[in-house]
């Protein structure tokens, strides 16, 4: 005698065991993920990890000519799009352990108006 619901139930647990598997490999995968940004003039690069912690900066020589207002917004500028591109990326891997098309890079019409 069969029970339907059983072997359901059996395949149910060994796909759960190949999830796990997935997911601890995307956690490490985020573990080690990071994002660079780099600002309009090319003169500031900033890198940032998953977490969206700023990991490192790369200052051009030629950025040391600019006034301290316009280096500061170079700064935010490359920052922002380092920690952003972290996100997505983020976005990306979660939405693929979880099957969610919708999990990948997102950009709203405000971040669009200011490219």
């Amino acid at each position: 005698m069969t029970f339907p619901a059983l072997d359901r139930i059996e395949a149910l647990a060994r796909n759960l065991d190949g999830w796990q598997r997935q997911l601890a490999d995307r956690m490490a995968e985020l573990e080690q993920t990071s994002a660079e940004g780099v600002s309009d003039s090319g003169l500031v690069r900033v890198t940032a990890a998953a977490d969206g912690k700023i990991v490192s900066t790369e200052l051009n020589a030629r950025a040391m000519r600019l006034d301290s207002y316009s280096l500061a917004e170079e700064f935010t500028a490359a920052a922002n799009r380092a920690q952003e591109a972290a996100a997505a990326r983020v976005r990306e891997l979660v939405g693929e352990v979880i099957g969610d098309p919708g999990a990948g890079p997102r950009r709203s019409a405000d971040h669009e108006e200011r490219r």
